[in-house]
């Protein structure tokens, strides 16, 4: 007998996911979600200002929602892509100076966020991708994990 139960969707568990909650947009704010199935994790996104972008700040909107329609990638994730897509559309030249440094000033720049919508696993994930097609060293992938959860603990131990 087909088992009638419904599966929730696969997310990283433990600490390692969003810190996140459904629903991910509060009600107090001005943002809302018209999605299927209400509020996504990276509606979180729509918060974030697109005055950086300027006149092609359309090409942003449209990549991101781009990305939010693949369904063979997780939540934590499409949030990663869209925050790296963000700040390599505005810092490339950093990044290909110094392929460490530039990952790193993305880390720094955007750690609450990562923290909030996409996770940890969701991090290292991306990491091992820039390692993999080599813009990191593995050492180099490591040293940002710690320089991330450094980042982490810090404000966990502040607030």
């Amino acid at each position: 007998m087909p088992s009638t139960e419904k599966r929730p969707t696969p997310s990283v568990a433990g600490n390692f996911g969003p810190t996140a909650r459904h629903p991910y947009i509060p009600e107090s704010s001005d943002i809302y979600s018209c999605r299927p199935g209400g509020p996504r994790l990276y509606d979180i996104l729509n918060a974030l200002p697109l005055e950086p972008f300027g006149v092609l700040s359309w090409m942003v909107v449209d990549r991101e929602e781009e990305l939010f329609e693949l369904d063979d990638v997780l939540d934590e994730d499409k949030v990663i892509l869209a925050l790296w897509y963000r700040w390599i559309f505005l810092n490339r030249n950093n990044f290909i100076a110094s392929y460490f440094n530039g990952t790193k000033a993305f880390v720094t720049e955007n750690w609450k966020l990562i923290r909030q919508a996409a996770g940890v696993a969701a991090l290292r994930t991306w990491l091992l991708v820039l390692c993999v097609n080599n813009f990191l060293l593995p050492l180099e992938v490591v040293s940002l994990m710690q320089y991330y959860q450094n980042l982490v603990g810090t404000d966990d131990a502040s607030g």
